[in-house]
């Protein structure tokens, strides 16, 4: 979709689409990959020898042909967070998580009406292509590697290393150092000169074709919460934001429009009843709710990232030390006693991905010491734990809570009800 927040850059001497004019450059979020090929093949024609330069303009009909009639379904394409929304402290603009971006670009999609449509490649932005590109990569490659870094077992110690780690160590370094130089290039081609135009705007960038309709029909309860969603920015605060007891009344008020009979009704009523007296009268820490690792500053994100690579009590546990410190800190010691239904849905899902990765982690403690039990036992005399071979089933344990929890969390960072 063509970006709310789109400005034309500065004028630049450059070569417009075969015009050999000035015109206004445009960054990867306005340039189409049409425009991108006008582009490059302009800038190339100065070096081609004569014979090849006399055919291209051959060339260049030939291929704006041919990506016009390849098209891509509506529900493959993911936007770029910054076309999403322009506001950088957006919910959408502070997470590194390109599934949740996906979803979030599908749900405006359902609300837009535009899900069962197609768009021409010609009419793809560069944008575009590099989100959904790294949508498939981090799906299909990252998160698979990350799972796999984990399941090396540890097969012998000296002293805090052990050779496992030595093994998954480049592959964890290899797919952070992915994620910040993708995007590192994204931003640098979002704020640079890809593509020139003479008005600083291309006709149906990032549009899909109205005409298309690939027979796609989303769940008419997709719809209905699609319907009441938007971006969420400064002027309209996320789901995240809501408190348990607001929820719990939108919760109850709904229940009681689609009740099919009287009793029904009642019956929602008095659950609802019974639940907001518990979340008026239970009180809770909040402030003991370690801060979510997505608002880590740089040094906590740092400390975090070391610290992760400590056996036994890396990951998790030291997380969630810098998260409560880090709270404490910011309120002065103050633990924030509130009452239950206060609490943000952010505090709430925030204190059940720590739950559930301590869980986790509690449970691969466990792990070590059964496979050192078990060595004893029989008693190994080779001096290695022929136990500490097998991989490890925790990161795939985990799975639900890294990929799944902490997605749907950032989900509702970034959409806020406008009904």
């Amino acid at each position: 979709m063509t970006p709310a927040n789109a400005q034309p850059a500065p004028e630049a001497p450059a070569t417009g689409a075969g015009d050999g004019g000035a015109g206004i450059c445009v960054g990867s979020n306005d340039a189409t990959l049409g425009a991108v090929f006008d582009t490059i093949l302009d800038n190339a024609i100065p070096i081609l020898p004569a014979e090849m330069a006399a055919v291209v303009p051959e060339l260049r009909a030939e291929a704006h042909e041919r990506m016009a009639q390849a098209r891509i379904s509506m529900l493959s394409v993911s936007n770029p967070r910054s076309v999403l929304s322009d506001d950088p402290d957006a919910g959408v603009n502070t997470t590194n998580d390109p599934v949740a971006t996906h979803i979030v670009t599908q749900l405006m999609n359902v609300r837009d009406g535009v899900a069962a449509q197609t768009i021409p490649v010609e009419r793809l932005t560069l944008g575009q292509a590099i989100e959904t590109a790294y949508f498939l990569i981090y799906t299909t490659t990252l998160v698979p590697a990350s799972i796999v870094a984990g399941m090396i077992p540890s097969i012998m110690s000296v002293g805090p290393v052990s050779v496992g780690m030595l093994i998954s160590l480049p592959l964890r370094l290899g797919v952070m150092g992915f994620q910040a130089i993708y995007r590192a290039t994204q931003s640098s081609l979002e704020k640079g000169c890809v593509a020139v135009t003479e008005t600083g705007t291309i006709p149906g960038a990032g549009e899909p074709d109205a005409d298309s309709d690939t027979g796609f029909r989303p769940h008419p309860i997709v719809e209905e919460l699609a319907a009441t969603l938007a971006v969420s920015d400064s002027t309209c605060a996320p789901v995240s934001d809501m408190s348990l007891r607001s929820v719990l009344d939108r919760t109850v008020s709904y229940l009681d429009a689609i009740a099919p009979d009287e009793a029904a009704r009642a019956q929602a009523r008095d659950l609802g009843a019974r639940l907001a007296y518990l979340s008026d009268t239970l009180m809770v820490p909040s402030n003991l709710i370690p801060e979510n690792q997505d608002d880590f500053d740089t040094i906590s994100s740092l400390l975090s990232l070391g610290l992760s690579f400590v056996p036994t009590i890396g990951g998790a546990a030291t997380d969630a030390l810098l998260g409560i410190t880090n709270n404490l800190v910011e309120s002065h010691g103050d633990v924030g006693l509130v009452p239950l239904g206060e609490l943000t849905v952010d505090e709430s899902l925030t204190a059940a991905r720590y739950a559930y990765a301590l869980t986790t982690q509690v449970m691969q403690l466990a792990w070590g010491r059964v496979t050192v039990t078990v060595a004893d036992a029989i008693e190994v005399e080779v001096g290695v734990n022929p136990l500490s071979f097998l991989p490890s089933p925790f990161p795939i344990i985990n799975a639900p809570n890294t990929y799944g929890l902490a997605t749907y969390h950032r989900v509702l960072r970034s959409v806020c009800l406008t009904a």
